[in-house]
């Protein structure tokens, strides 16, 4: 095993591409592992076996929960849901309001991570094809292409095709009726210098929460990967495809999760009475499709330059369900019933027989003590015994396309290491929602597929141009780095119903400086420090909403600095990094009406987002390996965050005062809502011979919620928990007949069957629940 330094890792790519006739003879190539990046900020490299401690039916985003400063939620074990998934790593999140972290897949951008049109890598990526995962810790690869990328990025990088013939065919079973169909082809070397795979998966599980019809996931997935060699030229294709479909998660209050733990006050019997039918799981849904691919043609202009140029195109598709226990009654600007566009005047919850609007009864009480009271006229003992109950279903669609490319340019002249490129990227996203009545809200959740209302319809574009340049110069035992790049991006809206397009929104960074140094003081110990500008551009979702005063919206911006040590040395791997981040202009959604109860789902284009100020973070990050014998292993990492807000929420105070009908929120030097001040894992993994096994544990401490009193500055307080895991496999070479190897894994998470509130909904009020212990078992054939 070789560590790389930069300069030998793109000698060895010019290698690898002049060398390519040895591949077409020789089906024996030397392993070379990059165990660590020498550079001169803090990042991470997942081990072999944190994707071993996890199920093949578990999304790839849960391998990189171990390292240092990260943690990962999700609504179940396996990763079943979309909407409930939170990410946070320094005091940056990805949840359903906020996107701060940057993701990319083979160096490739995502599309963003947001619910609305975005795609996390696991709707790009099967477990059994993950090669490794590089994350950068506050400060990214100066070339990563992400408009996100505040407080780092993950770059998940999908394994290269073999060199040798194989056919991998494997099957899990596990609980919540989670069952997993893979199939995997390589072809080896053909036509003398190609080598490619092909796979596809099948996944379904069952929500954990609740029995009979109760949802879950259905998921379809293939994956092709092909790289060809022709001399000074290495081609890598890649094309993903990804349909699901979930029934997702709710979050609960910490009074809701202190009376029923396990219940996410959803429901699955239909009651005919829609008030409670609401809450039925399987109309809380997420259906997306997604296709990604992506050539990259790879030229050795010399032995000592590379031009790499990768153009992609990814097409996002879908809808987000809902069944709001009403119907709507919408009109124009002047009052006139519409079908599109407009806005509602009026819901009601009952009609006659002749399908009239119902009014309840006079004096009636509308209380049904229910988490949600509020609504037109719900309660049916307001009514007579025959008026009929009617629903809707509200579909909001989904459809993206981007074109982009990024090019990278690197040379070695001397001591310098000089790396330049760009990213561009067209990108056009479609929303809509539309409004379906319900057949007959006594019998079950069928609809007219025909919308009695759109509520809306919108196109939003988006150009990006990103640049960038980088030196890093060899001065002995020092290495300097001096970085620039700037981001230019460009948003406009257009309103389908009004034939309206906004004026173009400039969404354009200054330029962004880095810089830092590495030190070599030894064969075994590195030091290290740097300094670097990150940057967000406004989302597009900003325009959706009517009453955001976009020219007084600034990009979110932040200054990050590292100072860490790394070790390696035979046996023990270290790395520790201290930390400092200034955040400004941190973007939030002020919803309407936010202070009554209930869901408001007739919120449309309502609402506005504003800048709410800044975040200082400090922090420290330690993680560790450790071979304690030839066949056993100690990993641990420690993560000590400290996160508060600058300044007072605009939206609350002015003037240092608690605006009049405002609720109370944070205050300068409060510390920030959801971010867990320690993190700790132990982890032990096991080999011998063909036996593995191994056990993790983590754990996340106590995280501060929403303010609950002005006077006081009392606030909601989620406990911190610990969750240990579990696994074991045998792998055994057969070479009987077809079969070349087996393999059996054994995954449980959760062993304990801890009860936790995990991830937040990024208002502090609401928290998903953890999942519980959960196991499953994959059986791998090899021929």
């Amino acid at each position: 095993m070789r560590t790389l330094t930069k300069q030998s890792t793109l000698s060895l790519a010019i290698a690898l591409a002049f060398s390519t006739n040895s591949f077409a003879n020789n089906n024996e190539i030397e392993e070379v592992t990059v165990v660590a990046k020498p550079t001169s900020y803090a990042n991470s490299v997942i081990e072999q076996s944190m994707i071993e401690q996890q199920s093949s039916v578990s999304s790839v985003l849960a391998v990189i929960d171990n390292l240092p400063g990260i943690s990962i939620n999700e609504g179940d074990a396996f990763g079943g849901d979309d909407w409930s998934t939170t990410i946070t790593m320094r005091g940056f999140s990805i949840d359903g309001n906020q996107q701060q972290l940057g993701m990319t897949v083979d160096g490739i951008p995502n599309g963003g991570s947001n619910y609305g049109g975005g795609a996390k890598a696991n709707r790009y990526l099967d477990s059994e094809n993950l090669a490794t995962v590089e994350v950068g810790q506050g400060t990214s690869d100066i070339a990563s292409a992400s408009l996100e990328a505040l407080g780092g990025t993950f770059n998940f990088v999908s394994k290269d095709p073999s060199l040798e013939k194989s056919t991998t065919f494997a099957y899990t079973n596990g609980d919540h009726n989670a069952s997993r169909y893979y199939f995997k082809h390589e072809t080896g070397s053909i036509f003398d210098n190609t080598q490619a795979y092909v796979s596809y998966s099948q996944t379904d599980t069952s929500r954990w929460i609740g029995d009979g019809s109760n949802g879950g996931k259905d998921n379809q997935h293939a994956e092709l990967k092909f790289v060809s060699n022709f001399d000074a030229l290495t081609l890598t294709g890649r094309l993903s495809y990804d349909d699901v479909s979930e029934t997702n998660y709710n979050s609960v209050s910490l009074e809701q999760f202190a009376q029923t733990p396990d219940w996410d006050q959803l429901t699955w019997n239909w009651t005919g009475t829609p008030h409670f039918d609401q809450m039925f799981a399987e109309g809380w849904s997420t259906l997306r499709e997604n296709t990604l691919g992506y050539l990259k043609f790879e030229y050795a202009i010399s032995t000592s330059s590379l031009l790499t140029v990768s153009p992609y195109y990814h097409k996002n598709s879908g809808r987000g369900d809902w069944i709001p226990p009403y119907l709507t009654s919408p009109v124009d600007e002047n009052g006139n019933p519409t079908t599109e566009g407009g806005s509602n005047a009026g819901s009601y919850g009952f009609v006659d027989s002749d399908g009239k609007p119902l009014a309840p009864n006079e004096g009636c009480t509308q209380s049904l003590s229910w988490p949600w009271e509020s609504g037109p006229g719900l309660n049916p003992a307001c009514y007579s015994a025959d008026a009929t109950p009617v629903m809707s279903y509200r579909h909001t669609h989904y459809d993206k396309n981007r074109l982009g490319l990024t090019a990278n340019y690197q040379l070695t002249l001397g001591m310098h290491d000089i790396e330049a490129g760009i990213w561009y990227e067209q990108s056009e996203r479609d929303e809509s929602r539309d409004w379906h009545k319900v057949i007959d809200a006594r019998v079950y959740h069928h609809f007219d597929s025909t919308p009695y209302w759109t509520q809306y319809k919108n196109t939003f574009d988006t150009d990006t141009f990103k640049w960038y340049v980088q030196d890093s110069m060899a001065l002995g035992d020092f290495t300097l780095n001096i970085g620039a790049k700037q981001y230019l991006v460009e948003l406009q809206k257009y309103d389908h119903f009004n034939d309206i397009s906004s004026d173009k929104v400039n969404s354009d960074s200054d330029v962004l400086f880095s810089a830092g140094v590495l030190y070599q003081l030894n064969s075994s110990t590195e030091l290290f420090t740097s300094y670097s500008e990150n940057f967000a551009a406004i989302k597009d979702g900003v325009l959706e909403r009517d009453s955001s005063t976009l020219t007084d919206i600034e990009p979110e911006t932040a200054e990050n600095i590292d100072f860490g040590v790394r070790y390696n040395a035979d046996r023990l791997s270290l790395t520790a990094t201290a930390y400092s981040i200034e955040f400004e202009n941190r973007i939030t959604f002020i919803a309407p009406g936010s202070d009554t109860s209930g869901i408001d789902y007739t919120i449309g284009t309502n609402g506005s987002y504003i800048n709410v100020g800044g975040i200082e973070s400090q922090g420290f990050e330690l993680s560790a390996s450790y071979m304690l014998t030839n066949e056993w292993n100690i990993y641990t990492s420690y993560t000590n965050n400290s996160s508060e807000y600058a300044s007072d929420d605009p939206s609350s105070y002015a003037n240092g005062e608690l605006i009049d009908g405002a609720g109370p929120s944070f205050r300068a030097g409060d510390d920030v809502i959801d971010a867990p001040s320690d993190m700790f894992v132990l982890s032990t993994d096991y080999y011998s011979g063909d036996f593995r096994f191994g056990v993790s544990a983590k754990y996340t401490g106590e995280r501060l919620g929403a303010w609950t009193d002005e006077q006081t500055r009392a606030r909601n307080e989620v406990d911190g928990y610990t969750v240990i895991d579990f696994n074991a496999g045998y792998y055994a070479e057969v070479n009987a007949g077809a079969f070349k190897s087996i393999d059996i894994a054994f995954a449980v998470t959760n062993v304990t069957d801890k009860q936790y509130l995990a991830g937040g909904t990024g208002n502090g009020s609401t928290y998903f629940i953890g999942a519980p212990r959960t196991a499953a078992l994959t059986f791998t054939a090899n021929f």
